[in-house]
């Protein structure tokens, strides 16, 4: 009774490891759809037509009341950052493997895209108001300047920091299965 349910038990890991290479290997597209996207869209955005030219689609630059020139710079430098992330994220999922579901290669991807995110996060919060007061500080300093921080990009850092948690405890978790394998 006891090989019966070992049998069962390794034939349900197997099919739920087939499941996770599988879902892995559409992902891994995704991301790498992704981060094509956000680098086109963006300099869409930057470079494409004005709002209200009169194309059928446009991407739009949202300034948030900074010149455009300091937006689209901000914008850029999330993009590259985000996608950068998102090749990390694709990278990963191309190393999961039936046999190597956590690897060195895969927690060491994961971990690049956790730091990645949590720079994107960052930046997010951080240069729209760095690129407020050097916009004031340029203007003279007899400008008002109003800062304001966003619930959802601080909560962004947030995740973006336990994912990065989360990965350091993969690598650690990889680093002793792979000590483990070397002792057998």
């Amino acid at each position: 009774m006891t090989s019966k349910n070992y049998r069962n038990t390794e034939k349900n890991h197997h099919a739920t490891v087939r499941r996770l290479t599988a879902g892995a290997a559409v992902l891994r597209w995704l991301a790498w759809f992704g981060a094509a996207a956000w680098l086109l869209v963006t300099a869409w955005g930057i470079c494409g037509p004005t709002e209200g030219s009169g194309g059928v689609v446009a991407a739009t630059l949202f300034t948030d009341g900074l010149p455009r020139s300091w937006a689209a710079g901000i914008a850029g430098v999330l993009a590259l950052v985000t996608s950068a992330a998102l090749v990390e994220l694709a990278r990963m999922l191309g190393h999961v493997k039936v046999d190597a579901l956590f690897s060195i290669a895969v927690t060491r991807h994961f971990r690049r895209f956790a730091c990645l995110l949590t720079i994107a996060a960052v930046l997010r919060l951080v240069l729209p108001p760095v690129a407020t007061l050097l916009n004031a500080w340029q203007a003279g300093g007899h400008a008002s300047v109003q800062l304001a921080f966003s619930g959802d990009d601080v909560f962004a850092v947030l995740l973006a920091a336990v994912f990065f948690f989360v990965a350091r405890l993969f690598d650690e978790a990889a680093r002793l299965e792979d000590d483990q394998h070397s002792i057998v």
